[in-house]
């Protein structure tokens, strides 16, 4: 009992006093006597990202279809409209359609084949303004 007594204050000196691992302190008690440190297997340190790395090479993988881009019609006058924050007319380009008429609920677009009707799109009113007598 005494032998393990001092070997351990022993140990916690040294460990606690110094910046000597713990390899060092086992080969100096293997030089004492016959003390080995038990035999472990390797630790293998947990990557919780390892799971999520086919994940991440699959998500890179991935393409996806271009999408048409959005046309919103805000305002039309005369034969031009408002769309996507800029005045055009008859034959003007936005993005792959091309515009076909100005009507005045909206505007006809034609891409390749396909013809599109955007309508005219309504704001919604955010104050109702109550006209009073007085």
């Amino acid at each position: 009992m005494k032998k393990i007594c001092t070997l351990t204050l022993f140990l916690t000196a040294l460990v606690w006093g110094s910046a000597i691992d713990v390899e060092s302190i086992a080969k100096k008690l293997e030089k004492v006597g016959r003390w080995r440190l038990p035999e472990t297997p390797d630790y293998v340190i947990y990557d919780p990202f390892r799971r999520a790395e086919p994940l991440i090479k699959q998500a890179k993988k991935r393409t996806y279809a271009p999408q048409a881009p959005v046309v919103r019609v805000s305002a039309i006058m005369n034969e031009h409209a408002f769309v996507n924050g800029r005045w055009v007319a008859r034959g003007d380009r936005i993005g792959p359609y091309r515009i076909v008429a100005v009507r005045a609920g909206g505007v006809v677009m034609k891409e390749g084949g396909r013809t599109l009707f955007i309508p005219l799109r309504r704001e919604k009113k955010l104050l109702k303004i109550k006209e009073t007598e007085q």
